[in-house]
């Protein structure tokens, strides 16, 4: 009897451990949710909904229930298109959705009268207020990032810049706060696991490089129950993947003394510039995996470096 328990109990243990990898997978991802009507307003069931991603053609399939509504977990961040198709109704199609970080964006849609062969293609951008979530951060993809002055001092550290455009985020990547909570008690995820080190809340010296970011987020309050481990909140980052299209980065930085004005009182008493020499550099690239006349992972293998 005793050996009968012990095998349920291992067999639970199992489970348990196989199941916590897929519950920190969403922290980093996002969902599209919505309502499906017709004409009169009225909910249509059963539509077949598939969900692309536009950089890797990964497709997540879904389908409305009794009462029109559907939902779309856990989706990796990017760019998506979502079809729509029901018999009776023309195929309705919403292409360029950017998707961010712990985004629920809410898509509703009418459906119009016709052939399932007819289709109907609206671009646009997700919404902008979030309806779903009480989530409250701040959202800063690469571009955005990159495009701010970094500076030698203090590194090209992403996080350094959370605290001076986040609500409720004071101090530096040593010692912040979040909504008043005391300092090393936020926690830090990358890829949806915890980056914390010995040092609760501390990711400066194992930060990864600028270059290996996609984009990060700031998340005050409103968290789900998925998150924890904070005393105020949370710095969410998401590294680049590769995708069907080769990307790449490269960045160099070069301060040297001759560019630089001298002061006052070292021209009065003739002394020289002081030496002032620095470099700094970094290259990423990322794409499908290929092995010529062996394998070609368009659709289906991908990598990215920095």
């Amino acid at each position: 009897m005793k050996s009968h328990h012990r095998v349920l109990g291992t067999l639970l243990c199992a489970a348990l451990l196989l199941a916590v990898p897929a519950a920190l997978a969403q922290q980093d991802r996002g969902a599209f949710t919505g309502i499906v009507t017709d004409p009169t307003g009225a909910a249509v069931p059963n539509v077949k909904i598939t969900v692309r991603n536009l950089a890797t053609n990964a497709l997540y399939n879904s389908r409305t229930n009794e009462l029109g509504q559907y939902t779309v977990p856990a989706l990796p961040i990017g760019t998506y298109s979502l079809t729509f198709e029901a018999d009776g109704f023309k195929t309705i199609v919403r292409d360029g959705l950017r998707l961010q970080i712990g985004q629920v964006a809410r898509i509703d849609v009418t459906m119009e009268l016709g052939a399932t062969t007819e289709s109907v293609t609206v671009s646009a951008e997700s919404p902008p207020l979030q309806t779903e979530s009480p989530d409250v951060g701040l959202s800063l993809d690469n571009r955005r990032v990159i495009d701010l002055p970094l500076s030698f001092s203090g590194g090209r550290y992403p996080e350094n810049f959370a605290y001076k455009l986040t609500p409720g985020v004071e101090g530096n990547n040593w010692t912040s706060r979040i909504n008043g909570s005391p300092a090393f008690t936020k926690e830090v995820l990358l890829d949806g696991a915890s980056a914390t080190i010995y040092i609760t809340g501390h990711f400066g010296e194992s930060s990864v490089s600028m270059e290996a970011l996609e984009e990060f987020k700031v998340q005050t309050s409103g968290m789900s129950a998925e998150f924890g481990r904070t005393a105020g909140g949370f710095f969410n980052f998401v590294m680049k993947s590769g995708t069907n299209d080769w990307r790449g980065t490269a960045m160099y930085q070069f301060r040297n003394e001759w560019m630089n004005a001298n002061s006052f009182a070292n021209n009065f008493y003739g002394r020289p510039r002081p030496r002032d020499r620095r470099n700094n550099w970094a290259v990423s690239g990322g794409g499908p995996i290929i092995f010529p006349g062996l394998y070609h992972g368009k659709d289906k293998s991908f990598f990215y470096v920095a």
